[in-house]
């Protein structure tokens, strides 16, 4: 005669699995349709560029998005293409940021438009 005591324990153990692979299963496809959504915006176009990194195909961050480099390798090979010394000494550098001050100075309508489309007006009535 066998002990079947342990049957519930089994069956939740089981059942639990069960859930946690459709879980998985789930992040895994998400995970799939972001690395498409990456490898999309980084094929390379007519010119054979990278339309958003603006570099040479092919793409560090595609290469690095297939498994075929690194992290450590990819920043390398985007260092070598960028001259940062070049973009320091623009004179472009950082915008200035404005001042709490001249922020809430000026003129913002914003605040009013929620408020007419939260009680249901249309703007401007």
């Amino acid at each position: 005669m066998r002990d079947y005591e342990g049957t519930p324990i089994l069956a939740s153990l089981i059942a639990d699995l069960g859930e946690r692979r459709r879980f998985a299963a789930a992040d895994a496809e998400r995970l799939r349709r972001r690395l498409a959504d990456v490898e999309g915006m980084h094929e390379p176009d007519a010119d054979a560029e990278c339309p958003t990194c603006r570099t040479p195909a092919p793409c560090p961050t595609l290469r690095l998005a297939r498994g075929e480099i690194d992290y450590e390798m990819a920043c390398g090979a985007v260092r070598g293409l960028i001259d940062l010394t070049a973009v320091e000494g623009s004179g472009r550098g950082v915008p200035p940021v404005p001042h709490l001050a001249d922020l809430l100075a000026s003129p913002n309508n914003g605040v009013d438009r929620f408020f007419d489309v939260l009680l249901g007006n249309r703007p401007g009535d």
